[in-house]
């Protein structure tokens, strides 16, 4: 009995060193612990410098632009930064895997659904049938631009009626309704008043689950046991009953779809899905589609079609509050162009360069996304010299890039003016990976340009956002989390004369 017990112990001691030896090709990074490898080290460079993306940047600095790391009982996670590292990865085929952790499945009921946390032949035929199908209802579209500017307009009706009552809380909290109902209408065939208070619920949650995530999956990712022993302390049982909520929302709207539609018209994507699924029953075959995955695809859009999109107008109007100079250019240049009443278009994209020049600024220097979804290598290979082995997870370091002093000479300080010509014309600049690069970039990245733009114009023509009186100043860095949000201000909305 002794013995065996022995004999199990030293294996167990063998297999916890073995996996605590770093292999003579592993990234280079710190050396970490015995079993929960380097998660103290991420834990004290983030209480460092309050951003896991900045704890990245400061291992770059440290490592150079292949860091290795391992955390807890995941597979070893390798960042990446620096522009031609960054391009390099992400336009590989066998990085545009994604990683298979607890976490990651956890979202989806326990297996991998959707089109963000998904790859191979699932992520392909989902991918493919969720654009297609969204195309059919205007996505893209001219179509799509109008349901942006109806959206737009309700939003600044919305504004004007708020801003006279004093200082606006949490706007971002406002927009995040117009922005999301632009993909529902095509999504769900509905749209929702902008202060609903149910969806305002939802979002409210979302918010909180992205807020009090971490693009590695956390500690439910690193060490998944703990889930069974702390379920309280590891933040397990209340993240289940916020998934328990935006869960039961999106069953009701597929159910409320189930037995309200009519056979051979198609009213939006679930519609057609539902369709999709009965078709492929009949067939007698192995299938992707049933009501499981429709549900994960709808969680990803809802979340994805409003998230980052929401939170670069929230940094939008924040920095013109900070930055009233560059709000006074934009004021010029809108009423040169649009005048008072002339809807903005994407015909005038082209007309309005100091526009596009102050997003693109606000996406450089806000960083909403600050690194890549996570990638997982789906084949053993090398990235620089390093051996890079099959289910590695990968993240491309966005801010890396988009702070790097030899390319933009003044990264820290906000300047449209670094994104247009001396013809006055705004130039793209492919420094700028907002939206990702290689076959794995953002799904939605039109709409999200669209949108961003389009509410933005609308949002300038009728109001000039300043702070209170007496307001302390942002803290431009934002809000960490699963993506970067806005910080929390009060502003002004004050209408154009």
């Amino acid at each position: 009995m002794w013995l065996t017990i022995m004999c199990l112990s030293v294996i167990f001691m063998i297999k916890i060193l073995h996996n605590w030896r770093r292999p003579p090709k592993f990234p280079p990074g710190p050396r970490g612990l015995p079993i929960v490898g380097n998660i103290f080290d991420v834990k004290r460079l983030v209480e460092e410098t309050k951003f896991y993306s900045q704890a990245w940047c400061r291992l770059a600095n440290i490592y150079g632009p292949i860091v290795g790391l391992k955390l807890g009982m995941a597979n070893p996670l390798v960042i990446v930064s620096g522009r031609s590292a960054v391009v390099e990865m992400l336009n590989r085929p066998e990085f545009d895997g994604r990683p298979d952790g607890f976490a990651f499945r956890h979202r989806t009921g326990g297996v991998r659904r959707g089109v963000i946390f998904t790859d191979s032949d699932v992520w392909r035929e989902q991918r493919r049938f969720t654009l297609k199908t969204l195309k059919q209802f205007g996505f893209g579209k001219i179509t799509m631009e109008d349901l942006i500017l109806k959206n737009a307009v309700a939003l600044t009706n919305a504004i004007g009626s708020l801003a006279t009552s004093g200082p606006i809380k949490n706007l971002h909290n406002i927009t995040s309704i117009a922005v999301l109902n632009s993909l529902w209408t095509l999504v769900a065939g509905s749209s929702f008043d902008l202060d609903n208070p149910r969806l305002m619920e939802i979002l409210s949650i979302l918010n909180d689950i992205v807020r009090s995530s971490n693009i590695t999956g956390g500690i439910l990712n690193h060490l998944p046991f703990l889930r069974h022993i702390l379920p309280g302390l590891t933040g397990f049982t209340l993240l289940n009953q916020k998934m328990a909520r935006i869960l039961q929302f999106l069953r009701s709207e597929v159910a409320k779809h189930k037995r309200t539609r009519i056979h051979g018209e198609f009213r939006d994507f679930i519609d057609v899905y539902l369709a999709e699924i009965s078709a492929e029953q009949s067939k007698l075959i192995v299938s992707y589609f049933d009501e499981e995955q429709l549900i994960s695809i709808v969680r990803d859009l809802f979340s994805a079609g409003v998230e980052t999109t929401n939170n670069t107008i929230g940094f939008v109007i924040t920095y013109l509050a900070v930055r009233q100079d560059v709000q006074r250019k934009l004021h010029e240049e809108i009423k040169e162009v649009l005048g008072k009443d002339t809807l903005p278009r994407i015909a005038h994209k082209n007309r309005l360069p100091y526009l596009n020049a102050t997003i693109a600024e606000v996406w450089r220097m806000s960083n909403v996304g600050p690194t890549s979804i996570p990638h997982r290598a789906t084949a053993n290979t090398t990235l620089l010299g390093y051996e890079i082995k099959k289910d590695y997870t990968l993240l491309a370091n966005f801010i890396s890039v988009h702070m790097d002093e030899k390319h933009w000479g003044d990264p820290k300080e906000f300047r449209p003016e670094r994104f247009i010509n001396d013809e006055g014309e705004y130039v793209e600049d492919p420094w700028l990976m907002t939206f990702s690069l290689g076959r794995r970039k953002c799904l939605g990245e039109t709409l999200a340009r669209h949108s961003i733009f389009l509410f933005v114009a609308c949002l300038l023509q009728k109001f000039r956002f300043v702070l209170p009186a007496g307001h302390p100043d942002p803290i431009l860095d934002g809000i960490d989390g699963f993506t970067i949000a806005p910080p929390d201000i009060s502003v002004l909305a004050i209408k154009n004369t």
